[in-house]
């Protein structure tokens, strides 16, 4: 039972963490006095998705979140910031919050380990990439930034534009965030990694 009481904690932090993103996305918006239709058009996505990752309704990866923040003109850190600012920041291994994303059959789940470090240039997530069966379809992911991916644990299989990498704990890879990327992990098991990204000032 106490894993279900830990599963429905984690999710009801998830649900805050959206809904708080979503509701200084619209303030953003609004101090910058956009239309929902306005933001759909710069940043490629629908005005129904960007309606519902306001109301924090869904859980978006972070090429999404780059794309809006890019749009409206702020870091990608002040956008998933999570305190007021400050000089130094530690963070606990127990105080850091899992979220998932479900808009891709690459399912993988990160931790924002700068969402309290807020006006930096680059983010820093630790990704946990789930082992998904062949076939499958190349990823999509993509916005105007750069990434650096370093592996920590197990083997990650990572697809940038008509290329495909095999990473082994220790290997690292810089991609360019405006080719179609993502990745999963190869064998049985999961693999973690450490993900930097910094999105291009607009």
């Amino acid at each position: 039972m106490a894993g279900v009481f830990e599963k429905v904690s984690s999710d009801n932090e998830s649900n805050q963490i959206d809904l708080l993103i979503g509701r200084r996305i619209r303030a953003i918006r609004r101090g910058a006095q956009l239309t929902l239709d306005v933001l759909a058009q710069r940043t490629g996505l629908s005005k129904a998705l960007l309606s519902k990752i306001e109301n924090g309704k869904v859980s978006s990866p972070i090429s999404t979140h780059a794309k809006i923040a890019r749009s409206l003109g702020v870091s990608l850190s002040e956008l998933l910031r999570e305190a007021e600012e400050t000089r130094f920041l530690l963070i606990r291994k127990e105080e850091r919050k899992p979220r998932s994303s479900r808009k891709t059959p690459y399912g993988y789940s990160f931790e924002s380990l700068g969402a309290r470090w807020p006006n930096k240039s680059w983010s820093p997530f630790l990704m946990t990439y789930e082992p998904l069966p062949e076939p499958h379809t190349s990823p999509g992911f993509n916005y105007e930034g750069e990434e650096f991916i370093y592996v920590l644990e197990g083997r990650l299989e990572f697809f940038c534009g008509e290329s495909k990498y095999e990473l082994d704990p220790g290997d690292c890879l810089f991609v360019d965030g405006s080719l179609p990327h993502g990745g999963r992990a190869l064998g049985d098991k999961k693999c973690l990694a450490l993900l930097v990204v910094l999105p291009r000032n607009p």
